[in-house]
């Protein structure tokens, strides 16, 4: 089954979230992988602009070895107040784009 929603785009950067704790529930947050994608978004008249997208993952190990290469990935995402994140679905297929 294909994903309803998938970002294309060239690897960045991938590193891992700094960990640290709650002030207000004490509980641990951070240290999940992410990545960085830029990628092309269409403006009209067939011109682009440019924009880098980060994005939690389960596979950053694997992307470490793509940086400066196209992928296409599924793409999730939650909302909260004003904020809207994105993450790769556990265990995705991202595909890598072959070499030009």
């Amino acid at each position: 089954m294909k994903p309803m929603f998938s970002l294309t785009g060239q690897v960045l950067h991938v590193f891992v979230s700094p960990k640290g704790v709650s002030k207000k529930t004490g509980e641990e947050y951070g240290g999940q992988d992410k990545v960085q994608i830029l990628g092309d978004i269409p403006v009209g008249d067939n011109q682009y602009r440019k924009e880098m997208v980060t994005l939690t993952t389960d596979q950053g190990d694997r992307l470490q070895k793509a940086i400066g290469r196209s992928i296409t990935a599924p793409v999730a995402f939650w909302a909260r107040s004003s904020t809207v994140g994105y993450f790769i679905p556990k265990g995705a297929q991202i595909q890598l784009q072959a070499e030009q």
